[in-house]
């Protein structure tokens, strides 16, 4: 492990959440709590006003809790997640709907959405447990698939302690991220910080503060 290189070891963490939310009861279960992201008085919602519709790519989809929320109000959706088993999932969920795409990603790009091709791009409750290199590599592919003027909107994690370790050691299984490192990765992509901001997550006594973060960007 010691000598692995860094694309190595970033490979065997990215298959390894693969695998882990790959048919997870998680889904079923987060159904019951969509309004945390989609409350009238969420942060959530507020930045996501801010977003250009007419076409979006919901990145990490799971089976499209978030992507029910916004059918009628978009132009077209992309519904996007590197398990074939979760973009089923929504192939049965959004049957008969005329403008809903479906994409099995790379987990770590955009490969196989066209250049400059989107409006939007958001992930919620998912990017909080992707390996910090591909974040990385997300936020540098998104200067390639938005439009000008497109925007993006993540939320990832916050949580800066335990580097080097395994996510599921962190609270709430958190990967090693930060929101610096992610207005490092905007800037060296050459997207410009529309909003960023920080917050804790977990009900009570499981509340963890500062620990997630959410980040408005934009392509000039």
């Amino acid at each position: 492990m010691a000598n692995m290189s860094s694309a190595a070891g970033a490979e065997i963490e990215r298959n390894e959440i693969k695998q882990h939310w790959d048919h997870h009861p998680y889904y079923a279960s987060a159904e019951e709590w969509v309004h945390e992201f989609w409350g009238a008085d969420t942060r959530f919602l507020r930045l996501f006003k801010e977003l250009d519709l007419s076409s979006v790519l919901d990145l990490a989809c799971g089976h499209g809790r978030h992507s029910a929320q916004i059918l009628g109000k978009v132009g077209t959706i992309t519904v996007s997640d590197i398990n074939a088993s979760n973009i089923e999932a929504c192939k049965k969920r959004f049957s008969g709907q005329k403008n809903v795409k479906y994409h099995v990603g790379s987990g770590s790009d955009f490969k196989g959405i066209g250049d400059t091709s989107l409006t939007a791009i958001f992930c919620y409750d998912a990017m909080v447990h992707f390996e910090i290199a591909d974040v990385w590599s997300y936020v540098n592919d998104c200067a390639r698939v938005l439009k000008k003027g497109g925007r993006a909107l993540f939320h990832y994690s916050n949580y800066s302690a335990n580097p080097g370790g395994h996510y599921r050691d962190n609270p709430h299984s958190r990967t090693f991220c930060s929101e610096a490192a992610f207005r490092h990765f905007a800037s060296r992509a050459g997207l410009d910080v529309v909003c960023s901001e920080t917050f804790g997550w977990g009900a009570p006594g499981l509340y963890v503060p500062g620990m997630d973060a959410l980040t408005l960007l934009q392509k000039p």
